[in-house]
């Protein structure tokens, strides 16, 4: 559902608190400056899960309250770091990819950003890429930032594109 023309553009941000987490909520930060756009953090933390020869693979019991308290705080640190934008922080249980897809269609967020690993060959084979996944699913652009992005810095008061040269 995107936003109507009178409401500001909605950014939502996938938060795992890896470099690239760091480095995609810095990109979104200052889209969100430019476009004049909410920002919007959100976090699925991973419970934690143990295998048991018996028994398998099973969640380990946890208290959710601390785990969500904890995560609020890690993304509160992260919006302290980007003073004048307004942030909004959201910590749900639940598959990463899930979670981010469902909170874009609940927003209708324009947009999504995410950081990502960059794993290849086993690894990815064996933890899976979020970033990958949302990728292919969601209904709206996504920006994926690498942790070493070293991407243009644009001043968040230009308004539109550099100027172009003429040419003869």
């Amino acid at each position: 559902m995107p936003t109507s023309p009178q409401s500001a553009p909605r950014i939502l941000c996938a938060v795992d608190f890896s470099g690239s987490a760091d480095a995609a909520v810095d990109h979104a930060a200052r889209l969100a400056r430019r476009l004049g756009a909410e920002l919007h953090l959100v976090h699925a933390p991973p419970l934690p899960i143990a295998a048991f020869p018996e028994a398998g693979l099973t969640t380990v019991p946890v208290h959710p309250e601390q785990v969500i308290d904890e995560a609020r705080a890690g993304l509160e640190s992260y919006a302290a770091h980007h003073p004048g934008i307004d942030v909004a922080l959201h910590v749900r249980l639940g598959p990463p990819c899930d979670v981010v897809l469902e909170l874009q269609q609940e927003l209708g967020a324009d947009y999504l950003v995410l950081g990502t690993h960059g794993r290849t060959g086993l690894d990815h084979l064996l933890m899976g890429s979020v970033a990958e996944q949302v990728v292919r699913r969601a209904p709206v652009p996504v920006l994926t930032v690498r942790p070493d992005c070293d991407a243009p810095r644009l001043p968040a008061a230009s308004a539109g594109p550099p100027p172009r040269e003429a040419t003869s």
